[in-house]
């Protein structure tokens, strides 16, 4: 392992070089200004030509701005896709929602897949970065509910074949077994939202399923999708009601009745 540290007029980057892992993480402290991250790169490039590999970068921060803008961070990886045309993930790491922000800005300035992980994921985030291929998202069914219960948990970007793959067939073979049934639905920290089509598919289930549940428990933070909820609800014959992650154990209770 080894420890590299810049130090600049306004702020420090640390880099903790996991060559095991292959994977970089960065630690800014203060405001990084785009300078010295290009001075800094310019180092790790000399990482990659010296042992012929290229790292995912694993960025990890408490709070922003660390960056002196996010100009700057979109030109730190504006650097990486130009100079190396090899990178393929960066996860940033931090509780703080603005910085996650960003995530949405980066995505369409750089070829690198970006994903966001919570403070206390760290380990997720080295583990995501260090392998190989990707996987966007997951619709993973709950475990320990009654079987007219429909629980799946929500992660990363859903796309449209996380409903055909998973979703749709689940939700066929419970018909079978009941003539009504409930779902509870949980969008946690790692749910990253939803690509074109898998919008689409989400639109025709509902419209599909609109007598298929009975009950619907929606557990999230996500104020959008929180006030969407409550607005459409209203339209549903389905009870709706909306639950904030830490009373997820309210939600199981109340869908169980």
């Amino acid at each position: 392992m080894l420890n590299l540290a810049e130090q600049g007029d306004t702020g420090v980057l640390q880099i903790d070089i996991r060559t095991r892992d292959n994977v970089f993480i960065v630690t800014p402290e203060g405001s990084i200004s785009a300078d010295q991250i290009d001075e800094l790169a310019t180092k790790v490039n000399g990482y990659i030509n010296e042992r012929d590999q290229v790292p995912n970068l694993v960025l990890h921060t408490k709070s922003v701005p660390y960056w002196a803008n996010f100009n700057a961070l979109k030109e730190h990886l504006h650097f990486i896709k130009g100079h190396h045309q090899m990178v393929k993930k960066v996860a940033i790491v931090s509780d703080s929602k603005l910085l996650w922000l960003a995530k949405s800005v980066v995505d369409h300035f750089v070829g690198a897949k970006v994903r966001r992980f919570n403070e206390d994921a760290i380990d997720d985030a080295i583990a995501w970065a260090q392998v190989e291929d990707d996987h966007p998202g997951s619709i993973v069914e709950m475990e320990g509910l009654p079987r007219d219960v429909v629980g799946i948990d929500i992660k990363g970007l859903i796309t449209s074949q996380d409903y055909t793959d998973t979703l749709i067939p689940l939700v066929a073979q419970r018909k079978k077994e009941h003539d009504k049934l409930k779902m509870i639905c949980v969008l946690g920290d790692y749910f990253d939202g939803y690509s074109p089509g898998a919008m689409w598919d989400d639109l025709r289930f509902g419209l599909s399923h609109m007598t298929t549940f009975s009950k619907l428990a929606l557990v999230t933070d996500e104020e959008w999708i929180r006030n969407g909820a409550k607005f459409f609800g209203i339209l549903m014959p389905t009870e709706v009601m909306v639950f904030n992650l830490v009373e997820l154990d309210d939600a199981k209770a109340w869908i169980t009745e």
